[in-house]
């Protein structure tokens, strides 16, 4: 049986934490009909992709949105970042998650990273967002935010560590830069966090980060 839907696709850029205004949904709507996609998904990054494009109009979307054929690698920063709508606009949400999302996606860290980082916050403990299987995970608690590192919810999948817990915005902020920048700095090329954990410890990591 021959493949009716080719696996080409586009994610669109500047999407954070899947939060799209009336504006943004009409500038999806107006592309969808114009390049007549096929499909468009929510991913589990939360961000939207158009799917199963011909070639010749997926080369005249990207131009339109100006995103380069071969995009850049910016591996000095986390490869992407899920919030949940936090206190801002669930009646359950304790802790501003789609701020703080938007403060971790634009840290600047001292290099690239090892391998790709995905963060999972969550604005209450009912954790919608998967923190403790993300690589960064961070989840309000009414001491403040609890943070957890080296989750993965792939293949081998893993429940991240807890770092620390009743964290201020900026302590958290400051503690995943930190905990970034180390990881960076002392685990193998293409070692994701959740081996590279495995391979330390926890302890030692609270160590070096916490003294």
């Amino acid at each position: 049986m021959t493949n009716q839907h080719p696996k080409t696709f586009i994610v669109l850029p500047d999407i954070h934490a899947g939060m799209l205004s009336p504006e943004a949904l009409e500038q999806i709507s107006a592309l969808v009909k114009k390049y007549q996609v096929p499909m468009t998904k929510i991913t589990g990054a939360q961000r939207v992709a158009f799917l199963g494009m011909e070639e010749a109009k997926l080369s005249q979307l990207q131009d339109e949105l100006k995103i380069p054929k071969t995009p850049p690698h910016h591996r000095n920063r986390v490869h992407y970042v899920q919030a949940c709508p936090g206190e801002t606009w669930c009646k359950y949400g304790i802790g501003d998650a789609l701020t703080m999302g938007k403060r971790i996606a634009g840290l600047d860290l001292d290099g690239p990273l090892p391998a790709k980082v995905k963060v999972g916050i969550s604005g209450c403990r009912m954790c919608c967002c998967e923190s403790w299987m993300r690589d960064v995970g961070l989840a309000t608690e009414k001491k403040g935010w609890r943070f957890t590192f080296g989750g993965n919810a792939a293949g081998n999948p893993r429940i991240g560590d807890l770092i620390a817990a009743g964290l201020s915005d900026d302590e958290a902020v400051e503690l995943i830069r930190k905990t970034l920048n180390y990881y960076l700095k002392t685990a193998p090329f293409k070692s994701r966090t959740a081996r590279f954990i495995q391979r330390i410890g926890a302890d030692e990591l609270r160590r070096a980060l916490l003294g």
